[in-house]
This record gives C-alpha cells, sequence and structure tokens, in this order.
C-alpha cells in the first residue's frame, strides 16, 4: 500500500497540507495531479515560501505540525520498534524522491534528493524542520533533534543527520 501510485499523491498532499499551515498559506491540490507533477508542485511551493527566510517560530509551526503527522502515521501503520519505524521512514521518504538509509539508530545518510535540484541552501535548512518532526515523530523520539553535518545543496555527495539530545 505504501508503495502504491495513490498513497504517494496522498502522502504528498498531507505533506502540502501540513507544510501550508505552518505557513499560513493556503495549500494546493496535489493528490490529483501526476505523482511527478504533485512532486514538482510541492518543490515549488516550498521553495517559493521558505526562500525568503524564516523565523523561529515558523520553523517551530512547521516542525510541530510534522511531529504530530509523524505521530499519526506511528500510530496508522502500528509502529512499534525502531526497526518498523526506520522502515517506514525510507519507505515515505522514497516515495517523495528521497532515497535515506539509517546508518546507526542516531545517523541518517540521505543519498538522493529531488529537492536538491530546487532548493538553496536556505530553503533546504528550513525545509529540514519538517525532516525532523515526521522523522522524530515516526520514531517517538519525543527529546532532541535531528541535526544536520552535511548537505547536498552545500555541495556535499549525501546529506548526513544524527539525532542530537536538547541542549538546556
Amino acid at each position: 500500500m505504501v508503495n502504491s501510485s495513490l498513497f504517494r499523491r496522498i502522502e504528498l498532499q498531507l505533506l502540502m497540507n501540513l507544510t501550508a499551515r505552518a505557513i499560513g498559506q493556503r495549500p494546493e491540490c496535489l493528490w490529483t495531479r501526476s505523482n511527478a507533477n504533485a512532486l514538482q508542485a510541492y518543490a515549488e511551493f516550498t521553495s517559493r515560501h521558505l526562500q525568503a527566510g524564516t523565523d523561529e517560530s515558523l520553523l517551530q509551526r512547521m516542525n510541530g505540525e510534522a511531529y504530530r503527522m509523524g505521530r499519526m502515521l506511528r500510530r496508522m501503520f502500528f509502529i512499534s520498534n525502531d526497526a518498523a519505524a526506520e522502515r517506514l521512514i525510507v519507505a515515505l521518504y522514497r516515495n517523495i524522491g528521497i532515497d535515506l538509509s539509517f546508518d546507526s539508530g542516531q545517523q541518517l545518510c540521505f543519498h538522493r534528493c529531488f529537492f536538491s535540484a530546487h532548493y538553496t541552501p536556505a530553503v533546504c535548512l528550513a525545509a529540514s524542520a519538517l525532516d525532523d518532526g515526521i522523522i522524530r515523530g515516526i520514531t517517538g523520539r519525543t527529546d532532541g533533534s535531528l541535526c544536520f553535518s552535511q548537505r547536498i545543496t552545500e555541495g556535499c555527495n549525501c546529506c548526513k543527520a544524527t539525532f542530537q539530545p536538547k541542549k538546556h
């Protein structure tokens, strides 16, 4: 089911809805488009609205909306352990043009990313608030955050991120 064409478009529509809600914009209808057109439209939407920069409150809203979606997906797919969470994350990200793997329980490697051809480093940095929220929600992590040490949009061959404890 996760690999079906319709599921991909619904997944992308949910992502569009949460992103638009967080940034205070009206979402575009994606689920009726082809997968390629829907993905392109989402990339253009996020790039357009995040290009001018973001403040901390916007990043927190995006992260919070994404975290709630991740928690919903965790419940919907009956995720009860790290291995199942990792499999779901890999499948969901593959649906939106991102190939990633978990190098260990704490490190992720994003090998290929559709959005890297559309995002500036600043847009990528802002959009990673969505990655952090969704991934923490699915894995059930309530503390800490996903911290990127390298990004494709900054000239690296892949993105690398690790879960870091929250700094107090």
